[in-house]
C-alpha cells in the first residue's frame, strides 16, 4: 500500500458509532448495501469504489484500520489513488472519499457495507441499491450453513420493493420470503394444511401491504397458489362437497411446485 498520511489516529466519529456501525447521523438522506468481499478488497471492490470516486470528484480514498478498542478512532491512516490495487486491504478497515460522500465498511471478512450519497452510490452501485441487496440475499442463502454472519446482515439490509421474479432474488426478511418458506415447509411436510393457509394470507397480505413486486415466473407461482387456496376451507365444518381436504391440497400444491421448477418437463 502506497502514499502513508501523517495522521496516525483520525476521528471517525461523524460516520462510525461506538460500536464500529455506521452512524445514523451520517446515513441520513444516504443509503446503503451490503456487497460480498473475501478475507481482503477485491478487483470487484475496487471498482465499486474507483467508480463512486470519480462520480463525487475524488481523486483518491483514505483508509483506515479500525483497532478493536475504540472504532471511532482510526490508526494507520494511508491515502490511496482510486485506480491503485487496494487487495493489502483487510478488516476490520474503513475507507472513505476526502469529503466523505462515500464509505466503504469493512468490519469482516464476507462482506462489506458501501453507503454514501445519491451520486457515489449511483455510480459504485449500478445495479441499484435495491438489486445489489436482493444478490446479497442470495449470495447469503447459499453460505449459510458455513458464514451464519452473511444471513444477520441480509436481515437487517433488506430489499425495500423489489421486482423479483425468481426465488433466489428474493431477500430474506421479505413477505415473499415467507411465502416461500411456506411453500417448502408445507411441501416437505413440518406445517399442516390450516397452518399453511393461515400463514399464506398472512404473508400475502404483509408482501403487497409492503409494496413488494413480484413478477414472471415467480408471481406465476404465487397466483397459482393463491386460487388453488381459493377451493380449500380452513374450518372443516364450513367444508362443501367440492372444496379441497388436506391431503388434495397438498396434493395441488406439490404438483405447482413441480411445474414451476420443471416447466419443460411439464409443458411436454
Amino acid at each position: 500500500m502506497n502514499h502513508p498520511e501523517n495522521d496516525q489516529h483520525v476521528d471517525l466519529s461523524d460516520v462510525l458509532d461506538r460500536d464500529g456501525s455506521l452512524a445514523s447521523s451520517w446515513l441520513r438522506g444516504k443509503s446503503v448495501t451490503p456487497v460480498p468481499v473475501g478475507p481482503h478488497m477485491d478487483a470487484a471492490l475496487t471498482r465499486r469504489v474507483a467508480a463512486g470516486c470519480r462520480a463525487v470528484g475524488a481523486s483518491h480514498v483514505v483508509c483506515a484500520n479500525l483497532p478493536s478498542g475504540s472504532s471511532q478512532t482510526a490508526t494507520t491512516t494511508l491515502r490511496l489513488p482510486i485506480d491503485s490495487g487496494h487487495d493489502a486491504i483487510t478488516p476490520p478497515s474503513v475507507m472513505y472519499t476526502p469529503d466523505r460522500q462515500g464509505v466503504v465498511l469493512f468490519r469482516e471478512a464476507g462482506y462489506a457495507l458501501i453507503a454514501g450519497s445519491d451520486s457515489f452510490m449511483a455510480a459504485a452501485v449500478r445495479e441499484g441499491v435495491d438489486t445489489a441487496r436482493a444478490r446479497f440475499g442470495r449470495h447469503a442463502r447459499k453460505l449459510s450453513a458455513c458464514h451464519p454472519t452473511l444471513t444477520t446482515v441480509s436481515a437487517a439490509y433488506p430489499s425495500a420493493r423489489g421486482a423479483w421474479s425468481d426465488p433466489a432474488d428474493v431477500p430474506l426478511g421479505s413477505a415473499a420470503a415467507q411465502l416461500l418458506a411456506l411453500l417448502d415447509k408445507f411441501v416437505g411436510g413440518t406445517c399442516s394444511a390450516p397452518e399453511f393457509a393461515h400463514g399464506w394470507w398472512e404473508a400475502r397480505r404483509a408482501s403487497r401491504a409492503n409494496g413488494e413486486r413480484i413478477q414472471g415466473p415467480l408471481a406465476d407461482l404465487f397466483d397459482r397458489v393463491f386460487m388453488t387456496l381459493e377451493d380449500y376451507s380452513v374450518d372443516p365444518e364450513l367444508w362443501e362437497p367440492g372444496e379441497l381436504t388436506d391431503s388434495e391440497l397438498k396434493t395441488a400444491i406439490q404438483e405447482i411446485g413441480n411445474t414451476f421448477h420443471h416447466p419443460k418437463e411439464d409443458s411436454n
